[in-house]
This record gives C-alpha cells, sequence and structure tokens, in this order.
C-alpha cells in the first residue's frame, strides 16, 4: 500500500499556478501597502507632536493615532449609521493644515465654532461672553519648569500680560483656499489691533473655527493667524500610541523630518534611547 503511494505522481498544477516564491512576497507586499495607504487615507494616520503648544496636553514627542473620517461629510445615510461621524465640537482636540502653508500639519484645540464670539482678556478666553478655562489650560509656558495647569480664574495670577502690538489680519483667499470674496472681506472687517493676551471680540465666519493651543503663552494660532476654515480639518487625535522625550529635557523640542536622511536619523535616534527615553506613563493615553 505504501509503494503505491509512493509511485502515485503528483498532481500537475494548472498553468501559471505556480508563481514561485519571489511573486508570492511581492504580492504579499503590494497587498500590505494598499492596506497601509487606504487605513492612512481613510481612516486614520499618524502624527508627533514636535514643539510645546499643546503642553501639557500633549508633550513634545507624543506620537498620536488621528481619526480621519469623525469631521467627514457623510453623503448618505447608511454611512452616518454605520461611521461614528459627526460634526466638531468645542473642546475638540483637532488636526488640520495650516492655512498659511498647506504641506505643514497643526495640533490645536477648537475653541469656538461658527458664529460665536471670541475675547481674549488679559490672558483669559472668553467666548459668547463667558471664561472658557480648566485644567487643559496652561500659562506661563515659557518657563524652564514649564506650563502650569489651569483653570485660570481673573483673580489668579496669569503672568504679565503683553501690550496689544501689530494687527490681526488674515491671509490672502488664495492662501486660505477661500472661494466666497464677501465672506473674506467680511473676515478682513474685523482687522483691530491686538496680540495673544487680548484680542477682539470677534465673530467666528460661517465655514471657520478658532483654534487655540492649551500653552497658551507659547502657541501660535487663531490669535495669530485667523480663522480656521472647516475644509482644512485632517482629523481628531484619539490615543497617544507612544511618547518619546526628544531630547535631555521635556522642553527640548522635536525635528520635522525634512527628507529620507532626518527621517532615518530619528529612527537611530529613538532606537538608542527607546528604553531611557520612552515616557511610559503617557504612552497609551487618550488625549483629552
Amino acid at each position: 500500500m505504501a509503494a503505491e503511494t509512493a509511485d502515485k505522481p503528483e498532481a500537475a498544477l494548472p498553468p501559471g499556478a505556480a508563481k514561485g516564491a519571489i511573486r508570492d512576497n511581492l504580492e504579499v507586499v503590494c497587498f500590505a501597502m494598499v492596506l497601509i495607504l487606504f487605513f492612512k487615507a481613510f481612516v486614520g494616520q499618524q502624527f508627533k507632536i514636535p514643539s510645546a503648544s499643546m503642553r501639557n496636553t500633549l508633550m513634545i514627542g507624543d506620537h498620536l493615532l488621528a481619526n480621519k473620517f469623525i469631521f467627514a461629510q457623510p453623503q448618505w445615510g447608511w454611512e452616518e449609521a454605520l461611521f461614528p461621524m459627526r460634526g466638531v465640537k468645542r473642546g475638540d482636540i483637532i488636526v488640520f493644515r495650516y492655512p498659511l502653508d498647506r504641506d505643514q500639519d497643526y495640533v490645536k484645540r477648537c475653541v469656538a465654532l461658527p458664529g460665536d464670539t471670541v475675547e481674549m482678556r488679559n490672558k483669559r478666553l472668553y467666548v459668547n461672553g463667558k471664561q472658557v478655562t480648566g485644567p487643559f489650560e496652561h500659562q506661563f509656558g515659557r518657563s524652564p519648569e514649564g506650563p502650569t495647569p489651569g483653570p485660570w480664574p481673573p483673580q489668579r495670577y496669569a503672568g504679565e500680560a503683553e501690550r496689544p502690538m501689530g494687527l490681526w489680519r488674515h491671509a490672502d483667499p488664495d492662501v486660505l483656499g477661500l472661494q466666497d470674496r464677501n465672506q473674506m472681506q467680511a473676515m478682513n472687517s474685523l482687522i483691530q489691533e491686538s496680540f495673544k493676551d487680548s484680542l477682539g471680540p470677534v465673530t467666528v465666519p460661517p465655514g471657520h473655527l478658532f483654534a487655540m493651543g492649551d500653552n497658551r503663552d507659547n502657541s501660535m494660532d487663531s490669535r495669530y493667524w485667523g480663522f480656521l476654515p472647516l475644509d482644512h480639518l485632517r482629523g481628531r487625535p484619539f490615543i497617544v500610541w507612544w511618547s518619546f522625550r526628544e531630547g535631555d529635557t521635556d522642553n527640548d523640542n522635536g525635528r520635522v523630518p525634512d527628507g529620507p536622511t532626518d527621517v532615518a536619523a530619528d529612527f537611530i535616534d529613538a532606537a538608542r534611547h527607546f528604553l531611557t527615553r520612552t515616557r511610559w506613563e503617557r504612552t497609551g493615553t487618550i488625549p483629552e
């Protein structure tokens, strides 16, 4: 019986079935790349915090995964029922394209929606006449010890407010990608003397948001470059999947990679200092 089995010829494969190891591996790699590109384009994307504008809510060197479809506009009812899509809310941490350079991604907090009135008085934020503060709001952002968490009621000392200087202007509509020139004219009518500690009151126009960093003394945000168009939104961070201190202290800014050389340098630096600079207590946390 065993001899009969040994003498039995193998079944011939149909033409083209024997692809070989190289073709098999290439198909697996291509399929994986398609899945990664699909995930990055429509589901989620990785971002790294390079600066202190959101300290201590987000630290320099926090690596985030952002939900890219949460702020998408559903075209059919089944999309809204199947996927957790919704409009942006006050207090959401948002990832967006920087209006003055759409190749850059910024992370800030949405503090005001279309139609809201925004005012900065003596370093305090007021939306629709009510002060907005809490543990997320940090002041003294440029001190060596890092920023101090809120809340910051008017009677609490938050540092000296800087005198208003310059003009608060908006970029050219072509830079912002705005098609409605009348809307741009309305935005520019809000020009007034201002600075980070004194602004407004101004009203957020339709189709725009007002975004600010939690580290109020050290954030380049809507106080400087104006309103954020809604179509610049890219998503909402939902987890810090890894937190890595970029330098010897938490105050050292990270490097924004500019080409493969910087990417390789970051990889080598992370490999060398993975155990000593990883913030284990932050890895896996949900930013709020």
